[in-house]
């Protein structure tokens, strides 16, 4: 289940949910004013399956740089 990012249009607080992907998000309420309905903010996730990928790429191509 992913964590999403919401902001209150009442109060602009800022709060994250876990929900289900298809979980609607219509009835949640902000934890700061109790206002329903917030905005849903876009979101970036990190993850480092692609930089350990390449550190495996280079240490296969070019060995010598990791001793």
């Amino acid at each position: 289940m992913p964590i999403y990012e919401f902001e209150c249009t009442k109060c602009h607080h800022k709060f994250d949910c876990l929900l289900k992907v298809d979980e609607s998000y219509a009835g949640l309420s902000c934890p700061s004013c109790g206002k329903t309905s917030p905005k849903k903010l876009v979101s970036s996730f990190r993850t480092n399956n692609w930089s350990t990928f390449l550190d495996k790429m280079e240490k296969k191509v070019s060995p010598d740089k990791f001793k």
